[in-house]
């Protein structure tokens, strides 16, 4: 059976919550967003403007679609089975602040999908995980250019129970893809931007690029492709106090595209792909274990507005 490395745990993904506090801070100073090209005349401003009131609902679905990863006795211990899920989300109602617009994420329905071949402790805690978030709900206050100004999400405690690829993706759907972060300056049909993001994912550093390009735009809706890369440097990441993970390289490539809307607080379809290999080694006082793994992914999310 495959079993869950750095790769997988940082997914084919986007930016990651803090899973270790109950409350997110707002955005670092390192985040930042540029714009590479206006694109072509006219130029208009892209900002968000939610009429109170606004209500989503969301479909997210996220699994494994070819994976190589070795099997070692420490790898199951540290990460568990690695699930795909599915997660029925609503968002709002929507709120109207001085600095921008607050929403409610509730996760009113969870699913595992689970590979084949896990022994039925393997499936029960895996869903487990999953069952705990059902009925969470989560705050974001974010601006008009969709950067998150503060947060509170539940999901990020009891980090036990919940599997952290669960957390983790839910983070990061809504802060890449899920809300689009646009650029201050007016673009137009071609406009390049790019937005980079320090990321903490248990206490590995990662350095993530987002790459959007404007290739549609009708009103205040927009379509953008979207490409995420993120690499980590060679480092020390503490899993437990009697397990360390020395990362040695990471790298992960995703290419997408996603269809929003400038008056609701999630995108109506992303869909991303991403491929992620990385070279770690498992370390404890008894031993160390050197870990591969190659790993495939599809991320899909639907929305529809309720009213």
């Amino acid at each position: 059976m495959k079993k869950i490395i750095l790769g997988a745990c940082l997914l084919a993904s986007l930016a990651a919550i803090g899973c270790k506090k109950n409350k997110t801070s707002p955005p670092p100073p390192e985040l930042s967003v540029r714009l590479v090209d206006p694109g072509e005349a006219p130029l208009e401003p892209l900002r968000y403007a939610i009429p109170p009131d606004t209500v989503v609902k969301s479909l997210l679905d996220i699994r494994d679609v070819d994976v190589a990863a070795e099997e070692t006795e420490d790898s199951e211990d540290a990460f568990g089975v690695l699930p795909g899920f599915t997660l029925f989300l609503h968002a709002g109602p929507s709120l109207v602040l001085p600095k921008g617009f607050r929403y409610i994420l509730r996760i009113s329905k969870a699913e595992s999908v689970l590979p084949e071949g896990v022994t039925d402790r393997q499936a029960q805690e895996a869903e487990q995980g999953v069952e705990a978030l059902r009925g969470m709900r989560g705050r974001f206050d974010i601006n008009a250019q969709g950067i998150v100004l503060d947060a509170d999400v539940p999901w990020a405690q009891g980090q036990q129970r919940i599997h952290p690829r669960v957390a983790i993706t839910i983070g990061n759907v809504r802060s890449a893809i899920a809300t689009i972060p646009l650029p201050l300056e007016p673009v137009g049909i071609g406009a390049v931007w790019e937005v980079r993001r320090p990321l903490r994912i248990w206490s590995a550093r990662v350095t993530q690029v987002t790459r959007y390009e404007l290739t549609d735009r009708v009103g205040d809706r927009f379509r953008v492709t979207v490409m995420v890369q993120q690499t980590a440097t060679p480092q020390v990441a503490d899993l437990n106090p009697q397990l360390e993970m020395h990362v040695r390289s990471y790298e992960m490539h995703a290419r997408g595209h996603a269809l929003a809307d400038l008056g609701l607080p999630l995108a109506l379809e992303a869909s991303l792909e991403a491929s992620s290999a990385a070279d770690i080694a498992l370390v404890s006082p008894e031993k160390t274990e050197p870990l591969m793994s190659a790993r495939r992914s599809v991320l899909r999310l639907a929305s529809k507005k309720e009213r």
